[in-house]
């Protein structure tokens, strides 16, 4: 069956009275008195032999979202970010809770703030786009979830009884460093983690995450500038302000974590290293009220 499709116009022909302008230039004063600001900004930079471009939207998005699942970079031999019941933000459990600075009610959303969200392309020397990562020019929250595997980086500072400060690292179930589908968190060459090795925890033990800069003890977390997660068929050195400059992502599905959080070393013997927060009005028995 062909459908044609026609266009009735009706075109009136009236005298058209003739326009004098001209173009002059506008004064200091005059060009002082106009502000504004870009919806979109693009940056192209190079580094090493990879070409950038970043499409940076001027937003800010404060939000509560919750979802069931989320799965990316699944293969036979794994998936390389598996988070069950993620959530970014929260909801205040009792009045006078403090966050970010400020105090929230009972019930009130405790939202995740993400400012200039961005998308950014690396394309090779051939110009073929070979990642892709997505994240916010500044973003603070929190970030709860049941972390099964985590292909990436999560910046969480460890103590211990001596007031001495580590970086943790990712690690697989026997206590080994790792950067690709990591199962615990903690200091390397632990003792068996899969049998609750002292140096470390399971991911799933930290049900919240506070995503932020550190601001010292008693102060609200900052705002960071690496929250972001890529996708790339081979490797790629994001640029990353608060990492030592760049974070490089492998094949595959990488995320970084960056976290305002210091947890005490002994704390990681515990089945639950950091509380889930309130993510839910219902309470459904889950573990999400």
């Amino acid at each position: 069956m062909r459908i044609r499709e026609s266009v009735i116009g009706l075109l009136l022909i009236a005298p058209v009275p003739a326009v004098y302008a001209e173009m002059e230039p506008m004064s200091d004063q005059e060009m002082g008195d106009v502000t504004g600001q870009s919806m979109l900004a693009l940056d192209v930079t190079e580094s090493g032999d990879m070409d950038f471009t970043r499409y940076t939207m001027g937003l800010e998005a404060d939000f509560q979202m919750n979802m069931e699942e989320l799965a990316v970079g699944e293969t036979t031999n794994g998936t390389d970010i598996a988070v069950d019941n993620l959530s970014f933000g929260h909801i205040a459990r009792q009045s006078g809770e403090q966050f970010d600075g400020s105090t929230y009610d009972a019930g009130d959303i405790v939202p995740f703030i993400g400012r200039d969200p961005y998308l950014e392309l690396a394309d090779n020397q051939n110009g073929d786009v070979v990642g892709f990562r997505v994240g916010f020019t500044e973003s603070r929250g929190t970030l709860s979830g049941d972390i099964g595997s985590l292909t990436g980086r999560l910046g969480l500072e460890l103590e211990d009884g001596s007031g001495n400060i580590q970086q943790g690292q990712l690690l697989d179930e026997n206590g080994a460093a790792t950067s690709q589908r990591a199962t615990h968190y903690g200091l390397a060459d632990s003792a068996d983690c899969s049998t609750g090795g002292s140096d470390c925890a399971a991911l799933s033990a930290f049900e919240t995450l506070e995503i932020g800069e550190y601001g010292g003890d008693g102060s609200p977390a900052d705002f960071t500038n690496d929250f972001f997660i890529s996708f790339q068929n081979e490797a790629v050195e994001w640029d990353t302000p608060g990492a030592d400059g760049s974070v490089q992502a492998d094949a595959g599905v990488f995320m970084n974590i960056p976290t305002a959080m210091r947890v005490e070393l002994q704390e990681l013997t515990n089945d639950v290293v950091s509380p889930r927060a309130r993510t839910e009005y219902i309470d459904r028995g889950e573990g999400l009220f």
